[in-house]
């Protein structure tokens, strides 16, 4: 019995870097037919198509709100569902979570469920944080049900009243994608300093990298506070991600002006920067999750980090790191500058790469992904196994 699912994304790009791999298992581990629509550049598309996961739907969806632009994706959505059924259909990332759940709605598809990621109006306040609300009010309740990224996401939505508890879950321990832990291991001593040499970071200097997104939310200007602080001590950043908006691209450069980082543009050896560090500086104000976290944790390398939702899931407090106060950088600068003379630093978390292994192996995590999706069809299947008999 076939299960047709049904997968929307905002953009291309997501499927190719959240779903990396995953949507390869569900298709090699079950009897299913996928569909994935989303909106993206050729390229991106043109990826996904060499994929062969499944049938791939451009329909355009736009990142920007645009109330024409939308409208006209919505109507689009709405009359290919109306003329393709499926046995689930499940939507995430913003514009995609509202156009998906409307279509999905109103055309009656079996199986609705939304997945909460992150919410990018984490940190807003007043009438602007109520209308973001008030979208994710009316998509998790056009919903069968919704999937939160983290116990930390989905208890600051049921204490908003966002969504009813009884519709929630949580797959295993949180993570959307899990961690590959056999390319994000430890490096031996011979390894790290061949990696080192090859970034050109300076011997002998305390390793802090960056990974992610260049940008404000992502805690520059603190970074830049930081930075300062320790500018005299004996430490170096890395960082790497594309740089999105003027206040980390400054950040960056000034650090690197001052021969105290080195910037690497966004790219798949991310596992080397982890593999070169020391520590693992995440200063965001928002995470859904938080995964550059638990992809430290699995190389061995701690993060320190604030503790804000989403990353009360991907850093353990004493075993993969810690957790600071939001905004108190005056501890996370005294805290680096301790680590970066303790001989004895590496020792200090050496249950990481354990604890990350037992929590976010990707695959264990893609299979209770799948087991989730395909729950419904087992049950009715079953019923039908029971009333043959």
């Amino acid at each position: 019995m076939t299960l047709k699912i049904c997968f929307l994304m905002t953009d291309a790009v997501s499927f190719n870097v959240l779903y990396r791999d995953q949507l390869e298992y569900i298709r090699d581990h079950a009897d299913v037919e996928i569909t994935l629509i989303c909106g993206g550049d050729k390229q991106q598309l043109d990826i996904l198509r060499e994929r062969k996961i499944g049938k791939v739907i451009n329909l355009n969806f736009q990142r920007k709100p645009s109330l024409f632009k939308d409208a006209q994706s919505l109507a689009l959505l709405t009359r290919y569902m109306l003329s393709n059924r499926f046995d689930v259909v499940v939507y995430l990332t913003p514009k995609a979570l509202l156009l998906g759940s409307i279509a999905s709605a109103v055309t009656l598809q079996k199986r609705r469920i939304a997945f909460s990621v992150g919410r990018a109006y984490e940190n807003f306040s007043g009438l602007k944080k109520r209308v973001f609300q008030g979208l994710d009010i009316l998509s998790f309740g056009l919903s069968h049900e919704v999937l939160f990224v983290s116990e930390s996401l989905l208890s600051v939505c049921l204490a908003e009243n966002i969504l009813k508890k009884s519709k929630a879950t949580v797959i295993d321990n949180g993570s959307f994608n899990g961690i590959d832990t056999d390319l994000l291991q430890p490096m031996a001593q011979l390894e790290k300093e061949a990696l080192r040499k090859k970034y050109k970071i300076p011997e002998n200097t305390f390793v802090i990298c960056v990974v992610g997104r260049v940008c404000d939310d992502k805690g520059f200007k603190d970074i830049e506070y930081i930075s300062e602080k320790l500018r005299a001590e004996n430490v170096y950043f890395m960082f790497i991600g594309d740089c999105e908006d003027d206040v980390g691209k400054v950040v960056v450069e000034k650090v690197v002006k001052d021969n105290r980082g080195v910037y690497i543009p966004a790219n798949p050896n991310v596992h080397e920067v982890f593999q070169c560090a020391d520590l693992h500086l995440f200063l965001s104000y928002r995470e859904g999750f938080g995964s550059v976290a638990i992809e430290a944790a699995s190389c061995a390398v701690p993060t320190f980090a604030y503790d804000v939702v989403g990353v009360k899931d991907s850093v353990k407090e004493g075993i993969s790191g810690r957790k600071f106060n939001f905004k108190d950088m005056s501890s996370v600068a005294e805290a680096i500058s301790a680590a970066a003379t303790d001989k004895e630093f590496e020792k200090r978390y050496p249950d990481a790469r354990d604890w990350a292994i037992a929590n976010f192996e990707r695959k264990q995590l893609w299979q209770s992904y799948l087991s989730f999706y395909l729950r419904n069809r087992d049950d009715r299947v079953n019923d039908k196994r029971r009333a043959a008999k």
